[in-house]
């Protein structure tokens, strides 16, 4: 299937998103039309989707290096970064939940561990990131916590605004200061712990951390 194909499939999930369900998304007429869809289940169908749709939202992030070549710090570049996919996550709120709801029911903690980490690694490279050593994978982890944290909270909170963004990412930031204690303790575990308490219902500036 061409990324046109994909993209106007998840075009109309988007605006679809208070009507359709990723359990139920075989019956929608744009996906039984396509015959690419043709011999797959309900299950392998919303997969695609979803990994299609993180695949755009790291293109979109992609998209705002131009944005950022006149910040200097390091820190800013990734916090600039941050504020944007946050941004975006609380415009689809309502898609993005179901999305995460489905890979939680189906048990596919992998992809959603997978989804925090790359986003959180793209960020990094972007930023200029070089690290090749341990600090590589302990900035992204420790970035992964961040995150997901707050994203969790964005979805969580019925009366979440983007004036909470900023504050937010401010208070996190401020939080990973002590560089030492965080990376001695965070680990993809920390992640899962935070989606197992999920209610589905309802450094020195200029370098980074």
């Amino acid at each position: 299937m061409t990324s046109i194909e994909k993209k106007k499939i998840l075009n109309f999930l988007l605006k679809k998103k208070s009507t359709f369900s990723f359990a139920q998304i075989k019956e929608l007429e744009i996906i039984n039309k396509n015959k690419n869809f043709r011999y797959m289940d309900d299950k392998e169908i919303s997969l695609v989707m979803i990994l299609f749709y993180f695949e755009e939202n790291r293109k979109k992030l992609a998209s705002q290096n131009i944005a950022i070549k006149k910040i200097k710090s390091t820190t800013l570049k990734i916090k600039y970064f941050l504020h944007f996919q946050l941004e975006l996550d609380l415009k689809n709120k309502e898609f993005v939940k179901k999305v995460f709801l489905f890979l939680f029911s189906e048990k596919n903690i992998s992809k959603i561990l997978d989804y925090f980490f790359s986003t959180s690694s793209t960020m990094w490279n972007l930023s200029g990131d070089t690290a090749t050593d341990f600090n590589y994978y302990s900035k992204r982890l420790i970035l992964c916590s961040v995150y997901s944290k707050i994203f969790i909270k964005l979805l969580n909170l019925p009366s979440y605004s983007k004036n909470l963004i900023l504050q937010d990412i401010e208070k996190s930031l401020d939080q990973v200061k002590q560089f030492n204690i965080i990376k001695s303790k965070i680990c993809s575990n920390d992640i899962l712990s935070i989606f197992k308490n999920f209610n589905f219902n309802t450094k020195e500036q200029g370098r980074g951390f």
